[in-house]
């Protein structure tokens, strides 16, 4: 049975099928249909298929949308996902979230709007 609750608070790398390390910059569009865990620093564009975990030391600017979203660093700009969003403590978020499912931690940063849609069908 599936229900909505918060990510374990240690990711299993090896789950994960990409890794951007810390010493990683990159800006323009990232796509990627697969899981993506980001620990440099990211702006423009992320479009991922599957679930985008941003690591607690990562630095992310951009436009996000994605299956399910996991936020422990900072991030900026909006996010729109299908499934779930999860601003865990420790975060630092400006940002317009969008999705079913938005979880906000206590002892995070969070300035900007949180909108719950319904579940939504190949949108």
């Amino acid at each position: 049975m599936t229900m909505s609750t918060v990510q374990k608070s240690v990711i299993d790398e090896d789950e994960i099928d990409t890794v951007l390390e810390a010493d990683i910059q990159f800006s323009g569009t990232l796509e990627t249909s697969k899981s993506l865990l980001i620990k440099g620093k990211i702006s423009g564009a992320i479009i991922c298929g599957d679930d985008l975990y941003i690591s607690e030391r990562a630095s992310v600017d951009a436009d996000v949308r994605a299956g399910r979203v996991t936020v422990r660093g900072v991030l900026k700009g909006s996010i729109i996902a299908s499934e779930s969003i999860q601003l865990m403590a420790g975060s630092d978020v400006e940002a317009n979230l969008e999705a079913p499912d938005i979880v906000i931690e206590n002892e995070e940063h969070f300035k900007g709007t949180a909108t719950i849609t319904g579940n939504q069908e190949d949108a």
